[in-house]
């Protein structure tokens, strides 16, 4: 059965995350599935707003806040257009709509995990350092999911799918430092 609606492609996601390899077909490989999965930006919005609150050493400003968001809709946007370049290279443009959707959902597992241990280490449930060692894993652990994700979605094998996943990594620290010079 097709992923259509939003739960649909929800449990798209979270049968990837469980590492289930048949989920991704489950994912249109169409512009329209590509354009539909933005609005996982959407839902993964508030765990955007959680980290930025609960991480924060001080109050927030509004020009922090704008500046958060910026960076948030720049980092939904930059990977799918370095990957209109990859995929082509890699002979694998047929599947790009399917990765980036796939991809796209898969980022609102990663991120209600990782909102959710800010917040269990902020309210004490978790103690501070174990809280970033979780956390610290938690991201290794969101990295080999987009691997998997990669893999299946793109039908490439590990070397390639780490090449991309390093390339994804590398834009990631580009935006973090982008943000730390602005004051972020």
């Amino acid at each position: 059965m097709a992923a259509v609606s939003i739960r649909d492609h929800l449990n798209v996601a979270f049968r990837l995350a469980m590492r289930d390899a048949s989920a991704v077909k489950e994912v249109y490989n169409t512009q329209a599935a590509f354009w539909f999965s933005f609005q996982a930006a959407v839902i993964s919005l508030p765990f955007l707003l959680v980290t930025v609150f609960v991480g924060a050493d001080r109050d927030i400003g509004l020009l922090e806040l704008i500046a958060e968001a910026t960076i948030y809709a720049v980092s939904w946007l930059l990977f799918p257009v370095v990957m209109l370049e990859i995929a082509p290279a890699i002979d694998r443009a047929q599947y790009f709509y399917r990765y980036i959707a796939a991809s796209n959902w898969s980022s609102v597992v990663e991120d209600a995990a990782l909102a959710a241990i800010l917040m269990l280490r902020t309210v004490g449930v978790i103690p501070a350092g174990l809280g970033g060692v979780l956390f610290f894993g938690a991201v290794i652990w969101v990295f080999s999911y987009q691997f998997f994700v990669a893999r299946h979605a793109l039908q490439i094998d590990q070397g390639t799918a780490a090449l991309i996943i390093g390339v994804r990594l590398l834009l990631v620290l580009g935006l973090f430092f982008a943000k730390s010079l602005l004051g972020g």
